[in-house]
C-alpha cells in the first residue's frame, strides 16, 4: 500500500504528494503519468501486485569496484552524450523543447534496458564521428563495454519479451521503439524492421495506439517515430512485401487516433504536411491492392482521389499556420505554436478546395537559402514528391493502359507534371545543399523527398548523380550517423540497374525493391 495521503507517483519517486484527488497536481506539474490513489499499479509491479521502484542502473546500486565504477561512468558520460549531439537530431529544430532528452537527475524512472540502449547508441555514434583513435587499453576496453552494454540491454529486452507479465509494458515498448530509431540512424538495412514489427505487435496486443495514447499520452513523442517509420518504411519497398498488407491497413486508422494527430510529424525530422502525410498513407495502400483484380475500381477511383488531394494541398497555406511554430510543448503531449493560438488549429472546411497552384510552388529562387522560409520549403518538396511517389508507383508503373486510368481532369499530360515535380525539388533543394548551415538546418529534414528525386535522376547524368552522393555523404558525416549512406547505396544500384535496360525503359519501383534488403529513408 502506498504511504498515507501519498498517490503512487508520489510513492515510487519519493518525492512529497499535495494530496490531491483523483491525482495529484504536483505531477502534473512535474509532467508526470500520476496513477491515482488506491487502484494504480506501475507496469513494474512484482508478483504481490504492488509497485515496485524503477532500478538504478547496474553500476550505481552495486559495490563500488573498479569496474562498476568504469560502467557508472560510461552510463553518465553516455547519456551526457546522448543528450549533446543525438538528441538534437531527433527534434525538427534543436531550439525548441526536446522531449527525448534524458535527465540525468531521474535516471530511476526510466527502464535500466532503455538506458543501456541510449548509452550503446552513443558509444557507437562517437566512434563513428570521432573515426580512427590511437590504440590505447582504455579505449579498446570502452568499445568492449559499449558493445558488452548492448548485449545486456537486447538480453534484458528478450526476458521482457518471455514473460507474459512485462512483454507488453510500457517499458518494454519504449525500448522496443527507441531501438527501432536507433537502428535506423546506425543503418538504413540492419534490424530495423525487425523492431518495427516488435513494436506494431506490441500495440496490437495493447488494443491499438488510440488506446495507448488515451492511457499514456507522454508517449506521443516516441509513438509518432513509430508512425513515421511504419509509413515512410512501407514507400522503399515492394508492394509484395510480407508486411506491406498490415503496415497499409493499419497506417490507415493513424489520422483517427485523435484529432491532429500527424501534426506531430513537424516536431520529428521527417516534417511531412499532415495532409502529404495522409496522401503517402493512401498510395501504400493502393499500391498494395494493385495485382487484385476485385479491387480494380477501387484502385482507379483512389488513384485519382489521392492525386487530386495532393494536387489541391497549398504550400503557402501550410507555411502561413506554421509561421509560429514551437515544437513540443514542455508537457510532450501536443505541439504548439507561439502567439497565435488560431494557427494551432485545422485549416477550416474548405480552406483546401481551391488548387494549390502548380507542383513548381516554392520559396522564391532570388532568396538566398538562409532567408527561404522554413516551412515553405518544406511543403514545397514535401508535395512534389508525395506527387511523383503516386504518379510512378500508382499511373507509369501501373498495368492498366492510358484509356482506362482515373486521373485528375487537371492531369492532361503525366510526363510534364512529372518534370515539373522534379524541377520544383532540384530548385528548392539545391541552394539548401550549398551552404553547411542551411543543410543541417533543413538538409536533415528533406532526406525522403531528396531520396525520391534521386531515383528519377537519369542514369547518364553525372554532376546529377554527384549531387546526391555528395548531399547525402555530408549529411551522414553532419550528424554523425549512418542512415543516409543507404540511401547512397540504394541510389547508385538503381541507376546501375537503369543502366543496364534498354533506352527509353527503367525499373519500375516494385521491380526494383523487390528481393532487397528492408531500407527506410531516415
Amino acid at each position: 500500500m502506498t504511504a498515507r495521503g501519498q498517490c503512487w507517483t508520489c510513492c515510487l519517486h519519493q518525492v512529497l504528494c499535495d494530496g490531491r484527488k483523483p491525482i495529484c497536481e504536483r505531477c502534473e506539474t512535474c509532467s508526470l503519468e500520476c496513477l491515482g490513489y488506491g487502484g494504480g499499479v506501475w507496469q513494474g509491479a512484482d508478483d504481490t501486485n504492488q509497485p515496485t521502484k524503477p532500478p538504478l542502473p547496474d553500476a550505481i546500486v552495486q559495490s563500488p569496484t573498479p569496474s562498476l565504477y568504469r560502467r557508472a561512468q560510461m552510463i553518465f558520460e553516455g547519456l551526457d552524450y546522448f543528450n549533446k549531439l543525438i538528441s538534437p537530431n531527433v527534434v525538427s529544430d534543436a531550439s525548441h523543447f526536446n522531449p527525448y532528452i534524458v535527465n540525468l537527475k531521474r535516471l530511476e524512472s526510466f527502464p535500466d534496458h532503455y538506458i543501456k540502449v541510449l548509452v550503446a547508441t552513443a558509444g557507437f555514434h562517437r566512434l563513428m564521428t570521432a573515426g580512427p583513435e590511437p590504440t590505447s587499453s582504455a579505449l579498446i576496453q570502452r568499445d568492449i563495454d559499449i558493445f558488452a552494454l548492448r548485449s545486456e540491454a537486447l538480453g534484458a529486452l528478450n526476458d521482457q519479451l518471455a514473460h507474459p507479465g512485462t512483454q507488453t509494458s510500457d517499458a518494454t515498448l519504449l525500448t522496443v521503439v527507441a531501438l527501432l530509431i536507433t537502428s535506423m540512424q546506425s543503418s538504413a538495412h540492419t534490424e530495423w524492421r525487425a523492431h518495427l514489427e516488435g513494436a506494431r505487435r506490441i500495440i496490437q496486443l495493447r488494443g491499438g495506439l488510440k488506446k495507448i495514447i488515451r492511457y499514456n499520452p507522454y508517449f506521443k513523442p516516441i509513438l509518432i517515430y513509430f508512425i513515421m517509420a511504419d509509413v515512410m518504411g512501407a514507400t522503399t519497398c515492394s508492394s509484395k512485401h510480407d508486411n506491406m498488407p498490415v503496415a497499409s491497413l493499419m497506417a490507415l486508422k493513424y489520422w483517427e487516433i485523435e484529432p491532429n494527430i500527424l501534426r506531430l510529424l513537424a516536431a520529428t525530422p521527417n516534417p511531412c504536411p499532415e495532409d502529404v502525410f495522409q496522401s503517402i498513407i493512401l498510395i501504400n495502400y493502393l499500391r498494395t491492392i494493385s495485382r487484385d483484380g476485385k479491387l480494380r475500381k477501387r484502385r482507379q477511383s483512389g488513384t485519382r482521389m489521392v492525386l487530386d488531394k495532393i494536387l489541391r494541398f497549398s504550400p503557402t497555406e501550410y507555411a502561413a499556420r506554421m509561421h509560429n511554430f514551437t515544437g513540443w510543448k514542455p508537457n510532450g503531449k501536443d505541439v504548439g505554436f507561439a502567439n497565435s493560438p488560431d494557427e494551432s488549429q485545422p485549416l477550416p472546411p474548405g480552406s483546401g478546395s481551391q488548387r494549390g497552384g502548380s507542383s513548381s510552388e516554392s520559396p522564391s529562387s532570388a532568396d538566398s537559402p538562409s532567408d527561404q522560409d522554413l516551412w515553405l520549403s518544406v511543403a514545397a518538396v514535401y508535395r512534389a514528391a508525395a506527387l511523383i511517389y503516386g504518379l510512378r508507383t500508382l499511373v507509369v508503373d501501373s498495368e492498366d493502359d492510358d484509356t482506362t486510368l482515373l486521373l485528375p481532369e487537371e492531369v492532361t499530360d503525366v510526363a510534364a507534371l512529372r518534370e515539373e515535380a522534379c524541377q520544383t525539388l532540384t530548385d528548392t533543394l539545391t541552394p539548401v545543399f550549398s551552404d553547411q548551415d542551411t543543410m543541417y538546418r533543413i538538409g536533415k529534414l528533406v532526406m525522403w523527398p531528396l531520396f525520391i528525386l534521386g531515383m528519377e535522376v537519369h542514369h547518364r547524368d553525372l554532376a546529377q548523380r554527384k549531387f546526391f552522393v555528395d548531399g547525402f555523404a555530408m549529411l551522414s558525416r553532419m550528424m554523425g550517423v549512418l542512415g543516409p549512406i543507404g540511401a547512397i547505396d540504394e541510389l547508385t544500384h538503381k541507376w546501375a540497374l537503369d543502366s543496364e535496360r534498354t533506352e527509353g525503359s527503367r525499373v519500375a519501383w516494385d521491380d526494383y525493391f523487390e528481393g532487397r534488403p528492408d531500407y527506410i529513408v531516415f
